[in-house]
């Protein structure tokens, strides 16, 4: 997966200006505004720093992370902003934390195996203190705007073969969750907890509870 991303980055931003998905693009960034507005955001897998950018102009800070020095590096330099800071961390393994009010992970969720979803949940609720808002969105499946399921893993976990410009093939772990699913795997370690959804994106968010 590290590699792939690592090798995709030239081209992944690409996948927000698919014409149909602009409005509810448009929505997905509203609510994510009005939930880390003036907060100082933990953000789990920053990618490209497309959602880093964006979380800069309306947060009061940023810490953007990803397990790709590569990519933490792309990120930052994408950011006229001075309230970015920046570190390589796994995801899974985050050191605990009082300094953010908030913590984030878009278009990582559904990179998670099944079995481990409650184990990323567990730790992002030892990681930081009780009260800590939490946001997680992604895409939705959606027949001809998302790459197509390839296979089906004995655990429930659906794969897509993607294809990149330079000719590459990679298979790509990529879960597409209910919203009862999320709803069951997130509640034991939220309240308030709350799902939304478009036609191509879901959100969730919720408070780590005491």
């Amino acid at each position: 997966m590290l590699q792939y991303y690592e090798q995709r980055y030239p081209e992944y931003e690409a996948i927000y200006a698919k014409p149909e998905r602009q409005v509810d693009l448009v929505w997905l960034e509203a609510r994510i505004r009005e939930l880390t507005s003036y907060k100082c955001v933990y953000e789990i897998a920053c990618g490209t720093g497309y959602w880093t950018r964006r979380l800069a102009s309306f947060a009061e800070r940023v810490h953007a992370t990803d397990v790709s020095q590569k990519l933490v590096d792309l990120a930052v330099s994408g950011c006229a902003s001075d309230n970015v800071t920046s570190e390589t961390a796994d995801a899974f393994n985050i050191p605990k934390s009082q300094n953010f009010n908030c913590v984030l992970a878009g278009f990582f969720y559904s990179h998670v195996l099944i079995k481990q979803q409650s184990p990323f949940l567990k730790g992002l609720a030892e990681s930081f203190l009780p009260g800590t808002r939490v946001v997680l969105f992604d895409n939705r499946y959606v027949e001809g705007s998302n790459t197509a399921v390839s296979r089906c893993s004995d655990e429930g976990d659906t794969y897509q073969t993607r294809l990149l410009s330079d000719g590459s093939s990679h298979e790509v772990l990529k879960n597409f969750p209910t919203e009862s699913e999320l709803k069951t795997t997130c509640a034991p370690f939220l309240r308030d907890l709350e799902v939304m959804e478009c036609q191509y994106y879901w959100l969730v968010t919720g408070i780590i509870s005491d």
